[in-house]
């Protein structure tokens, strides 16, 4: 192949996959040919992201990933001690209510649960001690079966707690003590199939508010005139506002709810309430046109759905998204 080049691909697990590309290749392409090796069926909600430290940018169909690897290459000048290099990642994008199908290909599960799990022990979805160990426990049947009492003793875990207990929790315990916590649970658990655990993990993580969202740094925010840090999360229902620090829910705003919304160099911002009264919050973020595709994404899907719903009845997918002042 004339001018070949390889792209390592990752996962969330951490593992990797080298594809032969050149520089015709398209994102499309090598999307398909990550979905194609791992045998992915449901594949539609799953997307391959460019990873630069904390920012990650969903690849266009165009885009070139001989091209993006080579401007890598000429920002490493310019990187800073310490800073991560950068990676093509991929993962789950979309988040739906409904993933009935996702869920019955075997593939696809696994993803999910690895992004679910890869979310609660960096502590991206605040957690509760009791679900913390319950999640813990799962866990441990995923990977290592049924409890034996002759191998899963005290110390088991010592090395790779850090990888069972979410991030913020694990200092408020001994090592100890949340093994022997774990080691407990788990013994509950014995005859549950790995699948099952895995179906049980995501039922519960399932069931918090904070499941499926995307979350983008925490940036200022100003509304009403008065300006306050927040992180922004997206999911299928809308959008949240957080507190940086322990992500109490500020404000939540449906899509139903949301008119309008815009992005421009360092700026994000959104319209919501009704024709008759609305508000706007403006936030001074880099991420401005990441943020807006994304809401553009969940939009189209729910345009699409309730389109579905209708049975052909015309529905107008039109979105006002901009703003005059942004």
């Amino acid at each position: 192949m004339s001018g070949a080049n390889v792209a390592r691909v990752h996962f969330i697990d951490k593992s990797c996959k080298a594809f032969g590309i050149d520089p015709s290749t398209t994102g499309a392409q090598l999307r398909e040919q990550v979905v194609s090796r791992i045998g992915l069926k449901e594949d539609s909600c799953f997307a391959l992201f460019e990873k630069k430290g904390n920012r990650e940018r969903c690849l266009d169909p165009d885009d070139k990933p001989a091209e993006l690897q080579a401007s890598w290459d000429r920002e490493k000048s310019d990187k800073k001690k310490g800073d991560s290099e950068p990676i093509f990642l991929f993962k789950k994008k979309i988040f739906l209510k409904d993933d009935n199908r996702e869920m019955e290909d075997p593939i696809s599960k696994d993803l999910i649960y690895k992004q679910a799990l890869h979310s609660v022990v960096s502590s991206e979805y605040p957690c509760e001690q009791k679900d913390a160990i319950k999640l813990a426990g799962l866990q441990f049947q995923v990977l290592y079966g049924d409890h034996n009492h002759a191998f899963h003793v005290p110390g088991f875990l010592a090395r790779n707690i850090q990888d069972f207990v979410p991030k913020t929790l694990l200092p408020s315990k001994r090592t100890q003590e949340w093994e022997q916590l774990i080691l407990d649970e788990h013994e509950k658990l014995i005859g549950k199939s790995s699948e099952d655990a895995k179906s049980e993990y995501l039922q519960v993580v399932k069931g918090w508010p904070y499941y499926g969202s995307t979350f983008y740094p925490p940036c200022k925010c100003t509304s009403a005139g008065k300006s306050q840090k927040v992180i922004i999360g997206i999911n299928y229902e809308g959008i949240r506002l957080l507190k940086p620090k322990t992500k109490q829910v500020i404000s939540e705003h449906f899509f139903t709810e949301i008119l309008s919304w815009a992005s421009s160099v360092g700026t994000f911002a959104f319209e919501y309430g009704n024709p008759n009264h609305s508000e706007k919050h403006t936030f001074e973020t880099d991420q401005g046109a990441i943020i807006a595709a994304t809401i553009q994404t969940y939009i189209d899907i729910l345009v699409q759905m309730l389109r579905c719903d209708s049975d052909g009845e015309e529905t107008s997918s039109e979105t006002n998204t901009t703003f005059s002042d942004v």
